[in-house]
């Protein structure tokens, strides 16, 4: 279970929240499983999004080596088709920048709109692997946007996204133990 403080920070906020606001908490719940004393760090990245306002992207590193990706994204914005796609192509083009750099066998990522959460991984051993899940075509048919939009399948405050990110925090710190 999430700490009671996260927890409580996630819920305090409104749901009409825009990703500021959210930044904090995902701070501090990336923090507090990957704590600096275990040789993490928590960086947060910044990228322009399409109203010219800025995505945060907390990367965390493992002896200065990205293992881990966490966007944020306005909470509102998941109804918006658009923002999906811009959304889903940022981590992507994050994770295929950074994965040269992963000394896991697996980068993971996180795409989040407030709470609710895209998990997606890639493999750091193989040149030609692909992101799962899959990239949809840019073809903006009604099928491809729901396939996208039904990617948030997770959100951090339900057991079943917890338990999908406790399974990547494990993961990741099991990775660490090579490295000690």
């Amino acid at each position: 279970m999430l700490p009671a403080k996260i927890l409580r920070l996630f819920q305090s906020i409104s749901p009409n929240a825009c990703e500021s606001e959210y930044n904090g908490s995902y701070n501090k719940l990336l923090y507090s499983f990957f704590p600096f004393e275990r040789d993490f760090v928590v960086t947060p990245f910044y990228l322009p999004d399409l109203e010219g306002d800025v995505i945060v992207m907390f990367e965390v590193l493992l002896f200065n080596k990205p293992v881990f990706i966490v966007e944020v994204n306005h909470a509102i914005r998941y109804r918006l088709s658009f923002a999906r796609r811009f959304a889903d192509d940022k981590i992507r083009t994050r994770m295929g920048d950074l994965v040269g750099r992963c000394p896991l066998e697996t980068l993971h990522g996180i795409c989040a709109f407030g709470t609710k959460l895209c998990f997606y991984s890639l493999d750091a051993r193989n040149d030609n692997a692909a992101i799962v899940p899959t990239a949809i075509p840019q073809d903006y048919t009604a099928m491809s946007n729901a396939t996208l939009e039904s990617r948030w399948d997770s959100d951090i405050l339900e057991a079943s996204g917890e338990e999908r990110f406790h399974a990547i925090v494990e993961e990741i710190k099991a990775g660490r133990a090579g490295f000690v």
